[in-house]
């Protein structure tokens, strides 16, 4: 097998859909996030992680708590050899014990974890089940030793049941009750946290009853961690593994877990599966016995994991690329838009951060990855985020999945996110039907879809400054801004822009509907943008950020500190609103201030003391996030404003600086997984430059994937076809991309016989010679092979 990539941690396999992790000694935790869009789990390389059913927060089904030190909770397995009277785990966590031989593999929608210890080689396969709420472990023991082996195995998880702060464990593991029937434990809880309806709070029962569950005959179980872990005991050195059974403990009175026992016994050379499922089900509508009847056996098991090819085929096959960078294929193929929709979707959680509810801008940006394997996803999160506004126009900054509510600011950019998301919806499938979908607000009736992005439109318009800027709010798109403009004074330049590019793709959906006079306001208020953004915005060499409540610049040439900001400048590109040399002269100065070794920065230079007239981004040690850091999701619209600027190789450094794949070469350096995107990278302030953090959860995954496929691989659906406009590195012969669009295959064949970056000079479809670099819309369900020769 040809390795890629391969550090002393790890590497991808040839084809770039499973990474090889060859220790758990990695420098931070590098793990999975695996969702079925409704149950997720967390698993890292040692074993440890937890679950949830729908939400992290707000329903959490086993218990863990956040510490990327020691990765020390999950649910565990324990292998016993009880004639050598030892135990180990089938993962390194919690026992820790020295291995003969240890490998972890991280898949789309599993993660195996093998090893050898005194002989008895384990693999243990973990994944949801596609179709199911609940979750598969697969353990296979083979015995290599020349003698005869008496084992049991002994799984251990400890519930939690709803809502997951730590500090008021004592007060839920009150309300959980156990039971044992079977080859199975179960766990129900008459509390949850939530008012009923009469709004009395505390007052309704944790509507699901979990369960944990083995294909083989018990030999005993337990219920009671005191009993299982033992007073003053580690779950590396429990009680349980001293004693000949489990304790057998149930009920109200315990603190509760679920841990199944059973035997095994190996002649020399055999082998032997054992299937555990964890899970919840729903009471009423979800039968728990029937769910482990269905999945806990070999059978069960085997099929549940082979449904999951095709379960995730839709969301990363419909669109595969190749050309000759690894790194490129492996993001844009699999891992980015896996990241995207099991982590940053479904999941919503990691080992960095817990989510517990929907972000209105954020989960939007994302949805745009389902654009070509499955658009009605994002159709069905537009109509979400609707439903989440106010009949003024603005909107919650982020709710909760369950039961809703949440905080409603006056941010000023996230209501706009709205109509810009539904361009890139309609761009891609033409569905115009949705603009007459009824949706009702949080506090008024039902109004189609245009209605509510024309009311988001209309808020921003009534937050503008006297100068004709739009005002920050409690801050934009960089939440950490936070105290810019809380008094509705300080302006935001980017949101100038920003509203500007918004209003491009509105004004012809207006015009479409006969909404002219909203359609000429719009078109009256972007020149007026572009005017008062290059009146009162432009520096000398690029944009600033913003003006403050107090009226001081940020983001000049007369600050000490953040003198320079990225998002402005390259927006200002991205937009249109900077023209000719103001443009190139911007760019220029991103390229000499911002763009380093490991991407684009934030801003610069950092902040080193905090700025309360600024917000809590000066509160980042310098270098850290936001502070002068590279904060990936907005250096990915950096390969963007390269692109359209005309400079394709500079896109393809600010591209290949933040893919992580190509971190593989200085691992220690960066520590987080090469095969995610991290929500941030440590700047040059910070005393570990180039530190990759926050990954999983952020939303640089799809942004990552778009600008490949959208800006490199210039491959962008249009109202009236497919535009194919490449802006690739001029080493590069060519590439091929297959994708979907509108109920057709379109096999791209780009040749670069000139070794240059763009221009074209041949176009064929179905091997006939094609006029416009703008494919045709076919929707006939077949497959069509085009060529393109760049040149001149």
């Amino acid at each position: 097998m040809n390795r890629k990539f391969e550090n002393q941690y790890g590497y991808f396999t040839e084809d770039g859909r499973e990474y090889v992790v060859k220790t758990p000694f990695t420098p931070r935790p590098w793990g999975n996030i695996i969702s079925n869009g409704d149950y997720s789990l967390m698993i890292s390389q040692t074993g440890s992680g937890y679950s949830w059913r729908g939400n992290a927060g707000q329903n959490r089904i086993t218990r863990s708590f956040q510490d990327l030190v020691k990765d020390n909770w999950g649910k565990y397995f324990y292998i016993r050899d009880l004639q050598r009277n030892t135990y180990w785990s089938a993962a390194f966590k919690p026992v820790m014990h020295p291995y003969q031989q240890y490998q972890v593999v991280h898949g789309i929608g599993y993660t195996r974890i093998m090893q050898q210890v005194e002989d008895i080689a384990s693999t243990l396969t973990i994944f949801v089940a596609p179709d199911a709420p609940l979750e598969v472990i697969q353990l296979t023991l083979t015995n290599n030793s020349s003698e005869t082996r008496e084992l049991d195995v002994t799984s251990y998880a400890e519930w939690l049941l709803g809502f997951s702060p730590d500090e008021h464990r004592e007060f839920h593991k009150l309300f959980i009750d156990t039971s044992c029937a079977g080859q199975a434990v179960f766990a129900t809880k008459c509390l949850w946290g939530f008012p009923d309806d009469k709004g009395r709070w505390n007052n309704v029962d944790w509507p699901y009853t979990a369960f944990m569950a083995v294909s083989e005959p018990l030999k005993s179980f337990d219920c009671d961690k005191e009993s299982f872990i033992g007073m003053y005991n580690n779950d590396d050195r429990p009680r349980a593994m001293t004693e000949p059974t489990l304790a057998g403990r149930t009920g109200r009175f315990t603190d509760a877990i679920a841990a199944l026992q059973v035997a095994v016994t190996l002649p020399p050379g055999a082998s032997k599966t054992i299937v555990f499922t964890l899970g919840a089900a729903e009471n009423g509508t979800e039968d728990a016995h029937e769910l482990i009847a269905r999945y806990t056996s070999i059978t069960g098991a085997e099929q549940a994991f082979a449904a999951l090819q095709p379960f995730w085929a839709r969301f990363l096959d419909r669109e595969q690329v190749e050309t000759p960078d690894d790194a490129f294929n492996f993001m844009t193929n699999v891992w980015a838009k896996y990241q995207a929709i099991s982590g940053r979707l479904w999941g919503k959680s990691a080992f960095y951060q817990v989510s517990a509810g929907w972000g209105f801008r954020d989960q939007l940006q994302d949805s745009q990855v389902y654009l070509v394997g499955d658009p009605d996803f994002a159709r069905k999160q537009l109509l979400l985020h609707a439903a989440n506004q106010f009949i003024e126009g603005d909107v919650l900054h982020w709710w909760f999945t369950i039961r809703g509510g949440g905080p409603r600011t006056n941010c000023s950019d996230d209501l706009l996110w709205l109509p810009f998301i539904l361009h890139s919806y309609l761009q891609e499938t033409v569905d115009y039907d949705i603009l007459d979908e009824q949706i009702p607000y949080l506090n008024g009736p039902a109004e189609a879809l245009y209605e509510h992005c024309k009311r988001a439109i209309e808020r921003s318009f009534s937050r503008f400054s006297p100068r004709g800027v739009p005002l920050m709010g409690d801050h934009d798109w960089n939440d950490g801004l936070s105290a810019v403009g809380t008094l509705l004074k300080g302006e935001s330049f980017w949101v100038a822009e920003f509203l500007h590019m918004v209003l491009g793709g509105f004004i012809p959906l207006a015009q479409r509907r006969g909404d002219d006079r909203f359609a000429d306001r719009c078109a009256l208020v972007r020149d007026s943008l572009k005017v008062a953004l290059n009146q009162h915005g432009w520096d000398g060499q690029w944009y600033l950020m913003a003006t403050t409540d107090d009226g001081l610049l940020l983001g000049s040439q007369t600050n000490d500190e953040g003198k320079i900001f990225l998002m402005p400048n390259i927006w200002a590109v991205m937009s249109g609103t900077a023209d000719g040399k103001r443009a190139e002269t911007a760019l220029a100065s991103v390229t000499q201030y911002l763009l380093k070794d490991y991407g684009t920065l934030l801003n610069y230079p950092a902040f080193t003391r905090p700025r309360p007239d600024i917000g809590y981004v000066t509160r980042y040690a310098p270098g850290l996030r936001e502070n002068g850091g590279v904060y990936t999701h907005a250096a990915t619209w950096s390969v963007w404003a390269y692109a359209r600027a005309g400079q394709p190789e500079l896109a393809y450094e600010a591209y290949r600086r933040i893919c992580p794949p190509n971190r593989s070469a200085d691992i220690d350096t960066y520590k987080a997984e090469p095969y995610v995107t991290p929500g941030n990278i440590d700047g040059p302030l910070s005393e570990y430059y180039g530190r990759g953090g926050w990954t999983w959860y952020t939303g640089s995954a799809q942004w990552l994937h778009r600008v490949a496929t959208h800006w490199i691989l210039g491959i962008r659906p249009q109202e009236d076809g497919l535009l194919v406009e490449p802006s690739i590195p001029a080493h590069w012969p060519g590439f091929k991309i297959t994708r979907t669009f509108r109920g057709a295959v379109y096999a791209i064949e780009v040749e670069n016989p000139q070794r240059v970056h763009g221009g074209i000079r041949l176009v064929t479809v179905d091997g006939q010679p094609h006029s416009s670099h703008i494919l045709p819309v076919f929707g006939d369900g077949k497959t069509h092979p085009v060529k393109i020769v760049l040149g001149t």
